[in-house]
């Protein structure tokens, strides 16, 4: 028997780039739900965000925030969990990444040399106009552990040059759909295979793997799936995937585009009737 398990981005993605619905996403993700398929967050969002949203849509499981940066489970959990899972509360966490505050102590000198602007450097109104996020979720929004969103003011040739010198502090640079985001030597498609592994260990039996993404920061995730779905954006053009001449690309944005693809692939894999 082969086990499906579901990642997906969530601005842009599951849910729509300007208003951040997932209504037109709901009834495909119930579907998965109760076809017994793990369907589960891969986002630049922090941990309070998600937690947030998860609490909005009634779910309670394991979740990737900031690119990659660290796995969380809730405390209840039954999956087997490896040992160098950290307990933090009432949660567990896999930490892939290095503190927000290393982070901003290599980007401090680079300052002067580059035009940026950090989250650091921003209010929360400023944040709201950047984003069309409402005050509370801006707030959210702010409270990251393990990376820094930037706005890229310099050239492309510049870009480049800070990236190699981020590199040399182990740390890199991604796009998303609307930052820049620096983190330490991880990404979304690492977190995956992480995870993947508990949840082989947990089932026994193969898994296949559906990543959804819309931006440059999901490449990683969705080069590493069995599955990789590109959800088309209002907004930028689909991100290249490297070695995967099959990916699918929505024809439909957002949600919507989302509940199409997912669909499609538990109809195809026998999970549930098309509705």
């Amino acid at each position: 028997m082969t086990r499906l398990v579901i990642f997906t981005d969530l601005d842009g993605t599951l849910l729509d780039h300007y208003s951040y619905s997932a209504e037109p996403a709901r009834q495909a993700w119930e579907a998965a739900r109760a076809g017994g398929v793990p369907c589960i967050f891969n986002t630049s969002k922090t941990r309070a965000e998600v937690e947030q949203l998860q609490q909005k849509l009634g779910i309670d499981g394991p979740y990737i925030v900031e690119n990659g940066a660290s796995v969380w489970f809730p405390g209840d959990t039954d999956l087997p969990l490896p040992p160098d899972v950290q307990s933090a509360g009432d949660s567990y966490c896999k930490l892939l990444s290095v503190p927000r505050g290393e982070i901003l102590d290599v980007l401090k000198p680079l300052r002067h040399e580059f035009s940026f602007r950090s989250l650091s450097d921003m209010s929360v109104a400023e944040l709201m106009e950047r984003t069309g996020l409402e005050r509370q979720q801006a707030v959210l929004a702010a409270n990251r552990e393990f990376s820094e969103p930037l706005v890229w003011q310099d050239s492309e040739d510049a870009l480049k040059e800070c990236e190699k010198r981020l590199a040399r502090h182990n740390l890199h640079l991604v796009r998303g759909g609307r930052f820049h985001h620096v983190i330490g030597a991880c990404d979304k498609g690492q977190a995956m295979s992480w995870l993947l592994a508990v949840y082989q260990k947990a089932f026994g039996d193969a898994i296949t793997s559906v990543a959804l993404g819309d931006s440059d920061n999901d490449v990683d995730m969705l080069s590493a799936a069995d599955i990789p779905v590109v959800v088309r954006s209002p907004a930028h053009a689909p991100p290249a995937i490297p070695n995967r001449p099959e990916v699918c690309i929505t024809s439909s944005c957002g949600p919507e585009g989302w509940s199409e693809a997912v669909t499609s692939i538990l109809v195809r894999e026998g999970i549930t009737a098309p509705q």
